[in-house]
């Protein structure tokens, strides 16, 4: 099944096995003719949009480059924490203080 968009009468409709390939737009007012191979070819390419080079995601410390949003900057060394940048020491101490607060509670909640 594929879906042909008319650029006439702005409607849609899947195409099947058993239509033609070349054939009349569904709508009965309408006078544009498709050809699937035509179509295929407009709904394989890229967008336009997709197109355009993405912006670079940049840390927020330091503005170099880095892959995700959440990472270790390879500039820096900073911890990246979507639009935060921890430096290591912080994040591990705070990670133990979260660590000794969890194991005081489940030690004296029981």
């Amino acid at each position: 099944m594929l879906r042909i968009h008319c650029p006439q009468c702005k409607k849609s409709f899947f195409w099947t096995d058993d239509m033609p390939t070349q054939g009349k737009c569904v709508n009965p007012d309408c006078g544009w003719h498709y050809n699937v191979r035509a179509e295929l070819k407009k709904n394989l390419s890229p967008p336009a949009m997709e197109e355009k080079k993405a912006k670079p995601l940049l840390c927020p410390s330091c503005q170099g480059e880095i892959t995700a949003r959440f990472s270790i900057c390879r500039n820096c060394g900073y911890i990246v924490l979507g639009r935060t940048a921890v430096r290591k020491s912080v994040a591990f101490l705070y990670i133990c203080l979260l660590l000794i607060i969890l194991s005081l509670i489940f030690k004296y909640s029981g």
